[in-house]
């Protein structure tokens, strides 16, 4: 056998056709974020802005009760024991941000519940991820409603 040239053919293959594997858990959190856009829609998302957006939401406690103050809706069905996506992802974001797990240490058990923390973290990324992704779609709005920029 030859040398190996540091990536296998399926790392080769997943980089190619960008396989969601390879952004877990932020394919799934774009997917839920965005669940109840019109069926015709179309978009474009950038995994470097919407991680820049979710980055914003801990730079500290107090960033985080700013940008994270309500909970989800009960209509979502939130739950870190009944739903098991909630859990995983919550997990894999804890691995991806320093400043989450620190933000987190700060306020759980102190200030809230394990169950709230996460509520509020994913109701403030779930619209952190809807502005960057709408982003384009609400600035045309803006402008058609208002085209004299008034």
């Amino acid at each position: 056998m030859g040398a190996s040239t540091g990536k296998s053919r399926q790392e080769e293959f997943d980089e190619e056709f960008g396989l969601q594997d390879d952004t877990f858990p932020w394919f799934h959190i774009i997917q839920w974020s965005t669940e109840d856009a019109k069926s015709n829609s179309i978009f474009r998302w950038d995994l470097a802005s919407i991680q820049s957006a979710a980055d914003s939401l801990t730079q500290d406690a107090d960033s985080f009760l700013a940008h994270c103050p309500e909970e989800l809706p009960v209509s979502v069905g939130f739950s870190l024991e009944d739903d098991k996506a909630f859990g995983e992802w919550a997990a894999a974001l804890l691995e991806w941000s320093p400043t989450l797990r620190q933000v987190r240490y700060r306020l759980v058990p102190a200030r809230l519940k394990e169950e709230a923390f996460w509520s509020r973290y994913f109701a403030g990324l779930r619209e952190a991820v809807r502005r960057e992704i709408f982003r384009d779609e609400l600035s045309t709005a803006s402008r058609q409603a208002d085209p004299d920029g008034l």
